[in-house]
């Protein structure tokens, strides 16, 4: 079975950094930069799993994460939320939303992050 992950992030260092470890686990990824491309490739390409920037450009993560409870889909699609905001209010806003994990980008490694997200793939 393919794995895919949809890599919602707006900088290209970050996505690319990303692709590459992905790429070496047997990991497709989807890569999207802002929510509103997020959100079309959600249903485009039918991710296991979404890594979520909360920091982008036109539509945020937590409107990302608002959207897809609003129409009952994260309980069946692991989004993980993969930010540098640390604040406790917003981790647990986002987790109010749907968010199955909360990952602060500086705390992780790529492979951190990999070994993380591996088991949300069914």
């Amino acid at each position: 079975m393919k794995k895919i992950c949809l890599l919602v992030e707006d900088s290209d260092s970050i996505r690319s950094m990303y692709q590459l470890k992905f790429s070496k686990s047997n990991i497709r990824t989807v890569e999207a930069t802002d929510g509103a491309m997020a959100l079309t490739k959600i249903n485009e390409h039918q991710p296991q799993v979404v890594l979520l920037d909360l920091m982008m450009p036109n539509v945020s993560g937590m409107e990302v994460l608002e959207e897809l409870k609003k129409h009952g889909i994260t309980p069946g699609l692991p989004v993980i939320v993969l930010t540098n905001v640390m604040d406790q209010a917003t981790i647990d806003q986002a987790k109010n939303l749907g968010a199955q994990d909360y990952i602060i980008k500086t705390d992780l490694t790529p492979s951190e992050v990999v070994a993380k997200i591996e088991p949300y793939f069914k």
